[in-house]
């Protein structure tokens, strides 16, 4: 297991709104990671490259993979199908590697390989995070929504869209025990 710097939700949140931001994505509309992912390509910021699902490079069950040393994202041509067909576990999957190239590549993280660390600073929660703060800002999923409809209307799983919503209000609930 690896440990990074520690972040707050909200500072995940912000990072998240103030990439929609600068791209001019609003936050009801869906976000094109892909097409990000592949403006930063070519703009030689990162590279995406299409493998195999058998390639050697990925581990058992790991759809893509960010390696900070080549500055490469690999993702199975699998991910890449699955988008072609409109199943949409893929965005969740490119934002996620896409946090981890911000976290090297813009925030400068260190990373340490440790037993056990605190939620907020596991890399792979904060991709998590990322990812779904991203795809369905936070506004949408306040008190009783649509699964349906935000799935459709973000481009994300109805399984995405029930865990954003989950966390949320399990963190609503923990705040108002604390006050």
């Amino acid at each position: 297991m690896k440990r990074t710097n520690p972040l707050k939700i909200i500072e995940i949140e912000s990072y998240a709104n103030n990439l929609r931001s600068k791209f001019n994505v609003s936050l009801d509309e869906p976000f094109p990671i892909l097409q990000l992912l592949e403006k930063f390509s070519n703009e030689g910021l990162l590279t995406v490259q299409y493998l195999e699902d058998n390639d050697k490079i990925f581990e058992e069950n790991t759809p893509a993979k960010y390696n900070p040393s080549e500055n490469y994202i690999y993702v199975k041509e699998s991910v890449l199908e699955e988008l072609e067909n409109n199943e949409f576990r893929a965005n969740f999957t490119l934002a996620h590697e896409f946090f981890h190239y911000f976290q090297f590549q813009v925030l400068d993280f260190k990373f340490e390989d440790v037993e056990k660390c605190l939620t907020y600073e596991d890399p792979e929660w904060q991709a998590d995070e990322f990812a779904g703060q991203l795809l369905i800002p936070t506004n949408y999923i306040l008190g009783d929504c649509d699964v349906d409809m935000l799935a459709a209307k973000f481009n994300v799983t109805k399984e995405c869209v029930l865990t954003r919503k989950l966390y949320y209000e399990r963190r609503l609930k923990r705040k108002q025990t604390l006050n």
